[in-house]
């Protein structure tokens, strides 16, 4: 996407071979979706922001994927994985309309794909709520973090008994 023109109706995506493709938003536009990661153990979500659809009813999403590299605009296919889709029942703090224009700047500032700090969570909260967070991430992190200090007090626990 080289840049775009955003209407309270519509979208209209200036592609990078200068083609326009319009979207045309309704009732689910700007809400944050979210599937299950594939091959995880873990029930891990994957979050993306409903855009619309087209003139021929295909519908597409915005969202961050390391397949990608950084975020960029899917169709509902594509997205799905053909996994079913969940709307995530936390209100976001912005408007619907907001959300997608922070989305697609978001998309124009072209930030890599980061598992930890820019992922696809990160990407959605950053639209939704103003806040570069991943609760999953967090969690992760927070878990190895609290494993580590447990493994070192129980190694100091136990070779002082030698």
């Amino acid at each position: 996407m080289r840049t775009y023109k955003l209407y309270n109706n519509r979208v209209e995506i200036v592609n990078n071979t200068v083609s326009i493709t319009t979207i045309y938003f309704n009732e689910n536009s700007g809400k944050v979706y979210f599937r299950y990661k594939i091959g995880t153990i873990s029930k891990i979500k994957h979050p993306g922001i409903f855009l619309g659809v087209d003139a021929n009813g295909i519908g597409y999403f915005l969202h961050n994927h390391y397949h990608y590299g950084k975020a960029h605009i899917t169709t509902v296919r594509e997205f799905a994985q053909e996994m079913p889709l969940y709307v995530y029942t936390e209100k976001c703090s912005n408007t619907p309309l907001k959300v997608i224009e922070i989305g697609l700047n978001e998309m124009l500032r072209g930030e890599s794909y980061k598992p930890i700090s820019y992922n696809c969570q990160t990407y959605t909260n950053t639209a939704c709520h103003n806040i570069r967070k991943s609760e999953d991430a967090d969690k992760w992190v927070g878990g190895i973090a609290l494993a580590s200090i447990a493994l070192l007090f129980f190694g100091a626990m136990f070779s002082g008994k030698n």
